[in-house]
C-alpha cells in the first residue's frame, strides 16, 4: 500500500504540468432511421490539438453542437478518440490502463452544466461531495473524521458551512447546487478542472457569483482548467487563452486579450461581432447567416466556407491547413483571413 501511494504521488507531482490533445477525432455510428441498417457517422471532432498548461485558463468557445462537450469527454477518458491521442505529461491514452486512468481522474475535476442532474437526489450534501474519496478510499486511506473535515473545507472555499451537510439538494437554488458541484469537483484538490457551461443554466445575477468564486478558487488551489462556453463576455475576461471551435475543428486560438479585437479567423470575427455586451451605447448586434452543417453531411472543404463572407475557391476544396503566420501563443486555419 505504501508503495502505491507514493507511486501515485510521485505521478502527480511528475506529470501533471501539461495535458496535450493530439490531433484526436472521434466519430459516432448512428442509424439513418428507426428500421434502417445503414450506419451513418457523425464526425464529432476532427484532427483536433490543444494544450492546457498548469496554472492555466483555456476558453473553449462555438455554437451548440461544435464538439466542445465531446472534446471535454476525451480528456476525461470517458470517450476513446478513434484518431489521434492525448498526453498527459510523459503518459499517452493509447497505452493507459484501468490503473493508469484511474490516476489521471484523481487530478481532473469536473462540474457540469446542471447540477442536479449530475447528483443523486437521495444522497446528502456530505455524501455528494465526498464520493470522490469514497471512490478512492483504498488509495487515499483517510479516516472519516479526516473525509469529514476535508468536505467542510472544500464547502467553505465555495461559500457554504457545515451546517449544510445532511441536507439534499432539492433543498438548494440553482446557484447553491453549482456550488456543491464544484466543491465535488475539487474535493481531491485536483490540478486541473474541466468546466463545461457551469454558468449557462443559472440566473445572470448568480452567473457573476459562481464566476467570481471559480476566480477565487482558481487563486487559492492552483488549478488549471478547460473552461467551455458560449459566452464571449466571460471568457475573454476569465480565460487566459481562447480556442474557438467550428463544426469539431478549432479554426482558431490565441490570447484572451487579443483574439476577438484581432481576430483572423471569419468565424471568430463573426462571434465577435454578435457578442453581447453590458455597454448598451456600443452593443454591436449581428447576426452570423445560416446556420451550422450536420456533421453528417458536411459540405467538402472548410466546414464555415457555406456561411463565410470571405470565401474563395480554394475554401470549397480544402480544409485550409494552419496558416504560416502562426506562432505558439496565436493559430488559425483560414485561406482568407481578416485583416487585424
Amino acid at each position: 500500500m505504501g508503495y502505491r501511494l507514493y507511486r501515485d504521488a510521485a505521478f502527480r507531482f511528475f506529470t501533471y504540468r501539461v495535458i496535450s490533445v493530439n490531433a484526436v477525432s472521434k466519430f459516432f455510428a448512428i442509424r439513418r432511421g428507426m428500421l434502417s441498417r445503414e450506419k451513418l457517422s457523425v464526425k464529432a471532432l476532427q484532427n483536433v490539438s490543444l494544450k492546457i498548461a498548469a496554472g492555466e485558463i483555456v476558453g473553449l468557445v462555438g455554437e451548440s453542437g461544435s464538439g466542445k462537450s465531446t472534446l471535454a469527454r476525451v480528456i476525461m477518458g470517458l470517450y476513446r478518440p478513434d484518431q489521434g491521442h492525448v498526453m498527459f505529461e510523459d503518459r499517452d491514452s493509447r497505452t493507459m490502463k484501468k490503473r493508469d486512468w484511474l490516476s489521471v481522474r484523481r487530478d481532473l475535476g469536473i462540474v457540469f452544466q446542471d447540477p442536479a442532474s449530475s447528483m443523486n437526489p437521495w444522497m446528502t450534501v456530505e455524501q455528494i461531495v465526498a464520493e470522490p474519496i469514497v471512490i478512492r478510499r483504498r488509495d487515499l486511506s483517510m479516516s472519516k473524521p479526516q473525509r469529514r473535515d476535508r468536505v467542510v473545507e472544500i464547502l467553505e472555499a465555495t461559500g457554504l458551512t457545515a451546517d449544510h451537510l445532511a441536507k439534499k439538494i432539492h433543498e438548494f437554488s440553482g446557484g447553491q447546487r453549482q456550488r456543491i458541484a464544484i466543491a465535488r469537483a475539487l474535493v481531491l484538490k485536483p490540478r486541473y478542472m474541466i468546466l463545461d457551461e457551469p454558468i449557462s443554466a443559472l440566473d445572470v445575477s448568480i452567473q457573476a457569483q459562481v464566476l467570481n468564486l471559480l476566480s477565487d478558487l482558481r487563486k487559492q488551489y492552483g488549478f488549471a482548467a478547460l473552461f467551455i462556453t458560449h459566452d464571449l463576455s466571460v471568457v475573454r475576461w476569465f480565460a487566459d487563452r481562447v480556442a474557438v471551435m467550428y463544426l469539431g475543428r478549432i479554426v482558431e486560438s490565441a490570447g484572451a486579450d487579443k483574439i476577438f479585437s484581432h481576430s483572423r479567423h471569419p468565424y471568430t470575427k463573426a462571434l465577435a461581432m454578435s457578442k453581447l455586451d453590458l455597454d448598451f451605447e456600443n452593443r454591436d448586434f449581428y447576426a452570423l447567416p445560416g446556420e451550422i452543417p450536420s456533421p453528417i453531411d458536411q459540405p467538402p472543404g472548410c466546414p464555415f466556407a457555406p456561411r463565410c463572407e470571405r470565401v474563395v475557391a480554394a475554401c470549397n476544396s480544402a480544409f485550409p491547413p494552419q496558416s504560416a503566420e502562426s506562432t505558439a501563443a496565436s493559430t488559425y486555419h483560414c485561406f482568407n483571413p481578416v485583416v487585424p
